[in-house]
């Protein structure tokens, strides 16, 4: 699971360098921390988006979802990877019903009906991709966070 993960990490950035339109940071603690949404239970933060990717083909959000959340039936207009980081995370897509433990991947397509479930005995926290771009800003719209401090640069290391 984390060979694909890695796959779609590496695929993206490659389509990234080729497509970007803007600058991209190199290395990035991430774009929004700490941040209060509409659903104030979520722990939300904001890894990757086009402020710091340079284009609109990927972002990237950690969320940590509290023991018994139920998020209500909804839709993307892109498609959604949630790859499981921490407890367990139950995933149904039109209808259908999956338990997701830690290094498990759960797809969603656009068009696709999801809703996302957290049993009772414990948080999952996930690492959620969209691609393409668009789903952070729904998301995120009027959210208030802490900015990270970026990643400074290291000296090279005389050889």
């Amino acid at each position: 699971m984390k060979r694909v993960l890695w796959a779609i990490a590496c695929a993206a950035a490659i389509s990234v360098c080729a497509a970007a339109d803007q600058p991209y940071a190199y290395a990035t603690n991430g774009v929004l921390d700490k941040v209060e949404t509409r659903s104030s239970s979520n722990q939300w933060k904001l890894l990757l988006n086009e402020s710091n990717l340079g284009g609109k083909e990927l972002e990237a959000a950690e969320l940590i979802l509290p023991a018994g959340t139920t998020v209500r039936g909804h839709m993307h207009g892109s498609i959604e990877v949630i790859y499981v980081l921490s407890g367990t995370y139950q995933h149904e897509v039109n209808g259908k019903l999956y338990e997701l433990k830690p290094g498990m991947m759960g797809i969603v397509r656009p068009g696709d009906t999801v809703r996302h479930l957290v049993p009772k005995d414990g948080d999952a926290k996930l690492l959620i991709l969209w691609t393409p771009a668009g789903e952070a800003a729904r998301i995120f719209q009027n959210a208030k966070g802490v900015t990270p401090a970026p990643v400074p640069e290291m000296k090279k290391a005389e050889p």
